[in-house]
Parts: structure tokens; sequence; C-alpha cells
């Protein structure tokens, strides 16, 4: 099960896709059971809490991580994050994707070579989304009384043309005014 999601069925990722390729890409990353930790939607507008003004400020940090990414429009959410993160085709080493192709994975072999293949990649999506839910997870737990953690996984789409694009700048810019409507709204229950 693990190599599936659990609402489609179907694999995580696109297959054969090379997730450090440039273009545009709508992120959504879910906290632990969808707890409202980053704050609440109030008449429309997203008030941040610690945790969420922490998840806002690191979100904006990542391009000083990682020279190759920029960042579009994103939201803060009380139980998740949506966001356009965009990749340039130059690697943090430097190197470019083509100069990278035709490298052998470090000489690794047998086993440790299956597992460095599962690994994400420096530069991919998958690395820029874990570098970020670890940090934040480290400030957070540094200031929460909450025992704060996030879903293991994260939804990505990638955006293919300018009219996808539009409608998803819309969403994210939107989402807090229709936040009940939302997927993942989950009603504060206290």
């Amino acid at each position: 099960m693990a190599k599936f999601d659990m609402f489609s069925k179907s694999a995580r990722r696109l297959k054969g896709y090379d997730y450090r390729l440039e273009g545009l890409y709508f992120i959504t990353i879910c906290t632990q059971d969808r707890y409202p930790y980053f704050g609440e939607v109030v008449n429309g507008e997203m008030v941040l809490s610690d945790e969420g003004q922490i998840a806002h400020d690191y979100w904006l940090d990542l391009p000083k991580h990682m020279p190759h990414l920029f960042l579009g429009d994103f939201v803060v959410m009380p139980n998740h994050v949506h966001g356009i993160v965009g990749l340039e085709g130059i690697l943090r080493d430097g190197s470019t994707l083509e100069d990278n192709k035709a490298l052998p994975y470090n000489g690794i072999t047998g086993k440790n070579e299956f597992m460095a293949n599962l690994a994400p990649k420096a530069g991919s999506i998958s690395h820029v989304i874990g570098f970020y839910k670890s940090i934040c997870t480290k400030m957070i737990r540094s200031v929460s009384t909450e025992p704060f953690g996030w879903q293991p996984r994260f939804h990505d789409r990638i955006i293919r043309n300018q009219r996808e694009l539009l409608l998803i700048e819309n969403y994210i810019l939107n989402n807090p005014s229709k936040w009940q409507e939302d997927r993942f709204y989950k009603p504060n229950t206290e």
C-alpha cells in the first residue's frame, strides 16, 4: 500500500517523470490527521498561529536554501499548505540535469543502489518538500505545546499550461474565503 495514494489507489508520482525538471508544480502538504495547527479562518481571512507563522516564513525562505527554486502564490491554511513551486534547470551543485544523466549514481551498487534510487534526488520536488517539512517540524516543535506532525506524503500536480496556472493561482488565493467548501476543511470540535 505504501506506493499507492490512499485516495486514488494510483501511483503518487507520474511514472517515469523526473521531478528535477524545470517547470511549475502545485503542492499541497497536510498536517497529521489534518489537525489545525496553523491557525483559523476568520471572516474569510487566515489568522496564523505561531506554528502557522513558522510554516509561512519557512516557505518564503526556501529559495535562500535552494537557488534553483522559485515560489509562486501560496497560502497557509489551518491544516495544510498550498503553494506553487518552480524549478529552474540548474541543480544545486551548479550542474544541469543533462550533466547528471550520464553519470552513474556515485558508484553505488546492489542493495545500496536500490535504496539510493528510492531516496529523493537532490534538486527534486520531493527533496524540496522534505527539507521544508523537516525544518518546519523542528521549529514548530520548539515553540508548540502540541505534538506537531505532517502527513507522510504530499500532493503534487505538474502545471502544464497558462490556463491551468491561472486556475490554480485563483484557487490558492481564494482558499481562505472558501474554507468551509475546501476538501481539507475540518470543523473545530472544541
